[in-house]
């Protein structure tokens, strides 16, 4: 799940991390004098959240991934429209039945131990992530059926699947599936996290926990991503990582100079600081479903479809995000984000801010008000609003969002829990919450059947139907963007009308960062990537 800064894609364990969670291409020119650049800066970074470990294959974390992705390489490379381009692997094939895929490898390349990079590691990573004793988080559930390597040659290897599973490509390029060295992997064994050995362009140095994380240049790396647009060590000599869970503390680090960059940056600084020009507020776009809100359609109220869309006519999507976040945020309206195969906008035309088509929906479903409040069979229509009390912006999300139901004469009411209480409350059967906030951080149309198949921990809505299963289970085994397009279409038409989630805002990180600072990028989902910045001065 990613809330705040916890985007999902993964395994049960590791969706608390995900779910909590939140870059225009290329913040910052990258075109800077050369001599201008300080090629032994160190670049400090305020970072909100803790990191539980660095282990690529046991972290489920949205904010591990931008400091996975500066340590390690992956397979492929996604760009900022999600794109799978060349990485470790130079090149591929997809059998004509999609159940094996050949990957080309690339040579002389060697991890930061000095263990050379081949298909014997690419087997290793594999084996290690599909190992029951490791606990694979993300990691086993990006592979999805594709879960055994076979060495072929040297630079040579094939993934094997046991069905069709067209997210592999694109989730191949997530960090959670990172090459790791193997010699490591032996080596620390549970403590893997402390110690990440990548192949990429910075190493790990140190690591205070929930206080600083340093990384140091790669003095080796000449095997850059082709789509980055630049190879050779990086003119970044060190990466400080200033762990500021404080969103006050954080601005204050940032206006002191102590850092640099800063991460999710309160929507009011943002605007604030972005009017300097000594500042750069960028907005980092995060793929995947965006925030919103799943619907429960198993308890009275919202097991009514008419109550289900009343709300979300009965929201205005702006003030909410106004009361969030200073409106920072671009509204979204459908279920997946901008840059997903399968987002088509028109989808999103179904609701508008329309109080009075939502009480024409209640009265012809029965409902009627009693001195003001919505009431059926004696039974007044409650909505049950719950919210993790300690995660950033969601107590303020739900509030918003009560006034304006209460407006509209429902009996909205707020519960605020603690993050363990709040996911137990929302997945369990049975639940009497009628609307949650949440985030789901993906590169692939797949993350909706995370939270809309019968059988999975994040179906919220607690909704079962075979027509909406059945499209899930056809885009997973389709390998054609343009037949996967259509069918997620169809996906997100069926969600809307049965109103079983309310889109709200675009899923992005508010950065603030130096004038000094050129070049930084992402990849694809939306990782901070450091490795093409310079620092000028």
């Amino acid at each position: 799940m990613n809330h705040r800064r916890t985007g999902a894609v993964g395994a049960v364990g590791a969706l608390g991390v995900l779910l909590l969670a939140a870059c225009t291409g290329g913040a910052g020119s990258s075109g800077s004098n050369n001599s201008q650049v300080n090629t032994n800066a160190t670049l400090t970074v305020a970072w909100a959240e803790q990191l539980a470990t660095l282990n690529p294959a046991t972290t489920g974390a949205r904010d591990v991934g931008p400091i996975d992705v500066n340590i390690f390489d992956t397979l492929v490379w996604l760009d900022k429209n999600n794109k799978v381009t060349p990485d470790l692997a130079t090149k591929w094939t997809v059998s004509s039945d999609g159940l094996k895929y050949d990957f080309d490898l690339r040579s002389g390349v060697k991890f930061h131990d000095g263990t050379p990079f081949d298909a014997k590691a690419v087997v290793a990573n594999i084996d290690y992530i599909t190992n029951a004793n490791t606990a694979s988080a993300t990691s086993l559930t990006l592979l999805g059926p594709c879960t055994k390597a076979v060495e072929l040659a040297q630079y040579k290897v094939e993934l094997q699947c046991t069905k069709p599973y067209g997210p592999l490509l694109a989730q191949l390029g997530e960090p959670y599936l990172s090459i790791q060295s193997p010699t490591a992997i032996t080596k620390y064994g549970k403590d893997l996290g402390n110690h990440p050995t990548g192949t990429g362009p910075f190493k790990f140095e140190s690591y205070v926990p929930n206080q600083k994380l340093v990384l140091t240049r790669n003095p080796d790396y000449q095997w850059a991503p082709p789509a980055v647009g630049q190879n050779g060590p990086s003119r970044i000599a060190k990466l400080v990582f200033d762990i500021v869970t404080d969103a006050q503390a954080r601005v204050s680090e940032y206006q002191s100079g102590q850092a640099q960059f800063m991460q999710e940056t309160p929507g009011d600084f943002f605007k604030k600081l972005g009017s300097d020009p000594s500042n750069q507020a960028v907005t980092f776009p995060i793929s995947g479903m965006g925030v919103f809100l799943p619907i429960n359609a198993s308890t009275f109220p919202t097991n009514d479809v008419a109550v289900r869309q009343a709300l979300l006519y009965s929201v205005d999507k702006k003030k909410v995000i106004k009361a969030t976040d200073g409106g920072a945020y671009q509204v979204l309206d459908t279920p997946l984000a901008g840059s997903m195969v399968g987002y088509d906008k028109s989808v999103g035309d179904m609701y508008s801010y329309d109080p009075s088509k939502a009480a024409s929906l209640l009265t012809g479903a029965g409902w009627s008000k009693t001195n003001g409040t919505w009431m059926k069979d004696g039974k007044k229509l409650t909505i049950r609003l719950t919210a993790p009390s300690d995660v950033s912006g969601y107590p303020l999300m739900v509030q918003a969002i009560q006034a304006q139901l209460k407006d509209a004469g429902m009996d909205a009411v707020v519960d605020l829990q603690s993050t363990n209480a709040w996911l137990d409350d929302a997945s369990k059967k049975g639940s009497t919450m009628s609307m949650t906030p949440s985030q789901y951080v993906g590169v692939d149309p797949d993350a909706l059947s995370v939270w809309f198949l019968p059988d999975q921990y994040l179906n919220w809505s607690h909704y079962v139907n075979s027509d909406l299963t059945n499209l899930l289970m056809q885009g997973r085994t389709q390998l054609s963007d343009a037949d996967r397009t259509a069918t997620y279409k169809k996906v997100q038409q069926l969600i809307l009308q049965q109103a079983l989630m309310f889109p709200l805002h675009e899923n992005s990180d508010l950065v603030v960062m130096s004038s000094k600072l050129k070049g930084v990028s992402y990849s694809g989902g939306g990782f901070e990537y450091f490795y093409p910045a310079s620092l000028e001065g």
